[in-house]
């Protein structure tokens, strides 16, 4: 179901490219450029543009700011490392990843059977599909991990809607690996699709949830964006009050909430932390980037082994 997102990726890929040899041939025969120098001026202009708009990203996250910690503070020049890596990984997320998702493999699951370690869904954010989840997906089945990235569709809907969908993915994975329950990691919006699927499910599937920058607490950000879906994730918002009304008595599963204190798409950014949760804070870290970053991969690896240790526990003490 990813085939809406990728078709208008490639369309505006499309329209960017063709602006550009428009602009290169007028450069060239008008103004005597050389091919080469149109070509370098091409590839800038894309860079530029696009650091300008995570830059713009920045600005609004810090005028809806969080304070930060003094131990998570980072100075100007780390600053803009993870500004260039936020913009990396917006570059490679909707111009090389999502765009071309049939072409990743990340993009599909392994469909092992009788797998001896729990399943592991990705569940991605809003306006995404699963092939923004590869570089992690790749990670995860080198280990021996049974990994499953799931689409959820139409883009601007609510996000009770994808909770079907994942029910059915869910589902899937365990009748393909045999176990009863699986580990859903979810970016941004999609742990509200896994939170939202908990409330209409419960627990029973799911061993653990880990959300990576998850606006649970809503995004003022939020108010910038289109459809149902982005008008439910204001701060605030009646779906996110019921939602959190409905966990008064506790979370259907153990629920682990990584974010940046840096997030540059969920502000105020402390709103991505969870109070029954256990919250993980970072530094340094955009919000595409946490797709990609070595810290986050290593905390989500052990949080897929705790999980997996905890099951083969329950299961042991069954046999006894």
């Amino acid at each position: 179901m990813s085939g809406t997102l990728a078709r208008a990726l490639r369309r505006l890929l499309a329209l960017e490219l063709g602006l550009y040899l428009l602009a290169g041939l007028w450069l060239v025969r008008a103004h005597g450029w050389r091919p080469v120098a149109a070509v370098l001026a091409a590839l800038a202009c894309a860079l530029l543009w696009r650091a300008a708009f995570t830059l713009a990203t920045y600005a609004l996250a810090w005028w809806w700011r969080s304070p930060v910690p003094p131990p998570l503070r980072v100075g100007p020049l780390r600053f803009l490392g993870h500004v260039a890596a936020e913009t990396a990984a917006l570059g490679v997320a909707y111009a090389v990843l999502q765009p071309f998702a049939r072409a990743w493999t990340g993009a599909g699951g392994a469909r092992a059977q009788r797998a001896p370690r729990l399943p592991v869904i990705l569940v991605h954010g809003y306006v995404c599909n699963g092939a923004i989840w590869r570089p992690l997906a790749r990670v995860l089945r080198a280990r021996g991990e049974s990994v499953w990235a799931a689409d959820y569709e139409p883009l601007y809907g609510s996000i009770d809607g994808a909770v079907p969908q994942l029910a059915a993915q869910v589902d899937a994975a365990l009748a393909a690996t045999g176990r009863t329950r699986a580990v859903l990691v979810a970016h941004s919006m999609g742990g509200l699709v896994a939170r939202a699927y908990l409330r209409a499910h419960g627990g029973a599937k799911v061993a653990r949830v880990i959300t990576l920058g998850t606006p649970h607490g809503g995004s003022m950000h939020a108010h910038l964006g289109a459809g149902r879906n982005a008008r439910e994730m204001e701060p605030g918002s009646g779906w996110l009050t019921a939602l959190a009304a409905d966990e008064r008595a506790g979370l259907a599963a153990p629920l682990v909430a990584l974010y940046s204190q840096h997030d540059n798409f969920v502000a105020p950014q402390v709103a991505a932390a969870h109070p029954r949760a256990r919250n993980v804070a970072l530094a340094g870290v955009g919000h595409v980037a946490l797709y990609r970053s070595r810290a986050v991969r290593a905390i989500v690896l052990a949080e897929i082994d705790a999980a997996n240790a905890a099951a083969s526990e329950v299961q042991a003490a069954h046999q006894v």
